[in-house]
């Protein structure tokens, strides 16, 4: 719903057909005035979260022409979710308008305004945002305000193309999603990989980038090369092939226990910055979903990548098993 739904949805609010009627003005007098503070109250927050989106219009517009000169597409993957805007999205989903928390001066509202209170309990320790039914470029703005929906519209345009044709299909959606509860997760380009391609032709369809294979050899040392005997080699190779890596920003949310609200998934954040997981994100290792890719080229799959690793896991543990016993029945035998 946008704000000024919301804001048409209570035009009547205080009207004599509804909180200034006679029959609620004579059980509680103080209704129909506390109608009207409520009506100004709402009116004033409309009218703020419009303007504030208006004053950051100003840069998003300078920020869009600067990433489609640098065709910054091909670098960030979605934009939208890497510009998700918590904030906005917190102030469109869940002010106290829309959750119908109210100043009614009613022993009604007194008894069912706790009630309402806890879906900001909801929201803060058990249930996680983004959600299901989150959108990036859309949960996220103020749609009351058509110009930075359509910046919006115009990053969805761009990632339309992906970083290179086979990108999703190295970094599959149900392995890396970027919907739903990921609507705030992105892959941002972080390198390159050297592929087996051997043809710029085959290269540049692809989409990658090759680079040519330039022997430049200065003057003083052609005369050098003229004393020197050296046997026939091979023809070495007219270039190379290197295709873009990327590192996966999961932003979904993870608490403990199944508690994924805010708290728990900040809580769990700090827990992230302790040095060991520092040390293994600065070594390019995935940390909870997020950290650098590894290279895929057209000769493997994730399928191999996992295999390998499992098996890798499983020499490592029966090594430390061996270790381990060996180590038990050495102590044994001298004591």
């Amino acid at each position: 719903m946008s704000l000024t739904s919301l804001k048409n949805k209570f035009s009547s609010y205080d009207s004599r057909g509804r909180e200034c009627s006679y029959g609620n003005w004579v059980l509680n007098p103080e209704r129909c005035g506390a109608s009207k503070k409520y009506k100004a109250k709402l009116n004033q927050f409309v009218k703020s979260a419009i303007n504030d989106t208006k004053k950051d219009l100003v840069k998003h517009k300078k920020l869009l022409k600067t990433r489609i000169k640098n065709n910054e597409s091909q670098n960030i993957y979605p934009i939208v979710n890497h510009d998700f805007d918590y904030k906005t999205a917190m102030k469109k989903k869940y002010n106290v308008f829309s959750q119908g928390i109210s100043n009614k001066p009613t022993m009604g509202n007194l008894i069912n305004a706790p009630m309402k209170l806890k879906k900001y309990m909801d929201i803060m320790l058990k249930d996680p945002y983004p959600n299901n039914s989150t959108i990036a470029g859309l949960s996220d703005v103020i749609t009351d305000v058509p110009q930075m929906t359509k910046i919006k519209n115009k990053y969805k345009m761009m990632n339309a193309k992906l970083p290179y044709p086979s990108f999703r299909k190295d970094y599959p959606e149900c392995r890396y999603p970027t919907t739903g509860k990921h609507a705030s997760s992105y892959f941002i380009k972080s390198g390159t990989c050297k592929t087996k391609i051997k043809t710029k032709n085959k290269c540049i369809k692809k989409g990658f980038n090759w680079v040519p294979n330039k022997i430049v050899i200065p003057p003083i040392a052609k005369k050098m090369l003229k004393f020197v005997k050296q046997k026939k080699s091979q023809n070495p190779p007219k270039g190379y092939c290197y295709k873009p890596r990327f590192s996966y920003i999961d932003n979904k949310s993870k608490g403990f226990y199944g508690k994924d609200g805010f708290a728990p998934s900040m809580f769990n954040d700090i827990l992230n910055l302790s040095p060991d997981k520092l040390f293994n994100i600065l070594a390019g290792y995935t940390v909870d979903g997020s950290g650098l890719l590894p290279c895929v080229d057209e000769f493997t799959n994730y399928n191999s990548i996992k295999k390998t690793n499992l098996l890798s896991n499983t020499a490592s543990t029966i090594i430390i098993t061996i270790l381990l016993l060996i180590t038990i029945i050495y102590f044994m035998k001298r004591y």
